[in-house]
């Protein structure tokens, strides 16, 4: 039985199921992060206190999960990222976290979706880690199932929209406009230069403002749509097999 203190604080402890959890998955690596700044969540505060060790059960970066030496403080600014990121995603009316999976409602009321793999630090499609977690299972048993995943392509964003969306008429300039290459998910990829929670925060954002990222997918269809005009012009018969310039 849970026994908040008389400050309504939970034990660690008590709160994070140790033995039964899957740790794969963000929904129960946010309890987590819950259970130790349940404090700044009662004062509306920052969070600032990281994980004493339950992230080690985790497949999170294993040079965060304690402090230590840091000269250049590269792992200390992670850390404060997976804070600011964590932090945000459970205060976010917009946001909802389910298994491996975050859903996200767009502030003009579309739908955005992709799971989370911690191991490989990327997002993508909604159902692919239960389906690579399925096939780890089947291949080599429950007790190899954090694997690094091979099986698919990151950076998957599924949306509400379908495959050959319209551009949302509130888009400026695009909105409105018929696409000709498009399915019904992004491929949106984390920048080189970003921490991983880094740029999970900047897609969030991206999702919940609802606007610009139809405009990026849109642009690229455009691209798509004027390179297949092209080489219809110019290789109406397909690039012959010769030619390697355009291999």
């Amino acid at each position: 039985m849970v026994s908040p203190n008389d400050k309504g604080i939970i034990p660690p402890e008590e709160m994070i199921d140790h033995n039964n959890a899957n740790f794969s998955q963000i929904e129960n690596i946010m309890t987590i992060f819950v259970a130790y700044n349940q404090a700044n969540i009662q004062q509306g505060t920052a969070w600032d206190t990281w994980p004493e060790w339950e992230l080690c059960l985790t497949a999170m970066n294993p040079d965060v999960h304690f402090e230590s030496e840091d000269e250049s403080g590269e792992f200390s600014a992670l850390r404060e990222h997976w804070l600011a990121t964590m932090q945000f995603i459970h205060d976010s009316e917009h946001i909802t976290v389910d298994g491996y999976n975050i859903t996200v409602k767009g502030s003009h009321g579309h739908t955005f979706s992709f799971d989370i793999c911690f191991e490989n630090e990327f997002w993508l499609c909604p159902g692919e880690m239960e389906n690579h977690v399925q096939k780890v299972i089947d291949k080599y048993g429950t007790r190899f199932i954090t694997r690094p995943m091979l099986y698919i392509m990151p950076s998957g964003v599924s949306h509400s929209l379908g495959s050959m969306w319209i551009c949302p008429e509130h888009v400026p300039k695009y909105g409105g406009k018929d696409t000709h290459f498009t399915t019904d998910y992004f491929c949106l990829m984390k920048a080189d230069d970003d921490t991983f929670p880094a740029a999970l925060h900047s897609l969030l954002n991206l999702c919940i403002d609802d606007t610009r990222i139809w405009a990026i997918a849109y642009l690229e269809d455009v691209e798509n749509l004027e390179r297949a005009q092209w080489m219809d012009e110019n290789w109406p018969g397909g690039i012959p097999d010769q030619d390697w310039e355009y291999q």
